[in-house]
């Protein structure tokens, strides 16, 4: 495998772990009444931007997340470690590629505070408004589906231990303690898009409601609910092993084919 291939992979692992890292970490301080707030991609990189030279850690985090959307595109097309051409490889290599479109939208959110440096959440409850009420809940229904059906795939990849096989880290010294962490963050993100899954579905039931929710908004149902604070926490410390898994990975991770 080409040299350039494995440094984008690592840039791009070690910058995805810094943004889950910040966002368990914000949201776990809390659920402790720490003076943190309940964490999403926004927050977690205007708190990077409020911190000493934090222009460049933005610029940085950009250019980061698109060396790992540039890794998942490699994995896509160039298939440099034998995923297969089969239907199941397909699909793993599909998902690689949406992946791969997400964190290039991270990455411009990057670049957009690093140029804008908002200082407050814009209000986007009418953004969809040209949108008719009947073809807005089926896009939010879609949406809903889409990402219960994600949930469902990570659960389920963690249980049969697929989904932590693919990383390649058997043989190396210390690599079942990475699998459990890699597994309790895997969980955490699948009960987060679960979450997240209904206010979408709630969103496509009642179609006035077009405000789009995210890991921020998930955070904050848990902190609503009877045990939410406990809820809240172990999530936020799912998040936080998560972000570790993937940084960690930067030493752990085999790229042999």
């Amino acid at each position: 495998m080409k040299n350039s291939f494995k440094t984008a992979a690592i840039i791009g692992f070690i910058s995805k772990g810094i943004i889950y890292l910040v966002i368990g970490a914000l949201s776990l301080l809390a659920a402790l009444n720490m003076g943190g707030e309940s964490s999403g991609t926004n927050q977690a990189l205007r708190f990077l931007r409020k911190q000493p030279f934090g222009q460049v850690l933005l610029m940085l985090m950009g250019v980061g997340l698109l060396c790992y959307s540039y890794w998942m595109f490699i994995q896509t097309f160039k298939d440099p470690e034998n995923i297969g051409s089969k239907l199941k490889a397909k699909l793993r290599r599909f998902g690689l590629f949406t992946t791969g479109l997400v964190y290039v939208v991270v990455a411009i959110l990057c670049f957009y505070h690093l140029i804008t440096y908002p200082t407050s959440d814009s209000d986007n409850s009418q953004y969809l408004d040209f949108i008719g009420p009947v073809t807005l809940s089926y896009i939010f229904g879609g949406i809903a589906v889409i990402l219960a059906f994600q949930a469902v795939v990570l659960i389920v990849g963690v249980i049969k231990g697929g989904l932590l096989d693919q990383f390649n880290l058997e043989g190396h010294r210390g690599s079942g303690v990475i699998r459990k962490i890699g597994q309790f963050g895997f969980y955490a993100r699948a009960f987060v898009v679960i979450i997240i899954a209904y206010f979408f579905l709630h969103a496509a039931i009642y179609t006035g409601n077009h405000d789009i929710k995210g890991i921020q908004d998930a955070f904050s149902f848990l902190d609503q609910s009877p045990v939410g604070r406990v809820l809240m926490a172990i999530t936020a410390v799912g998040f936080i092993s998560y972000g570790a898994f993937y940084i960690l990975l930067t030493r752990f991770r085999s790229f042999e084919e």
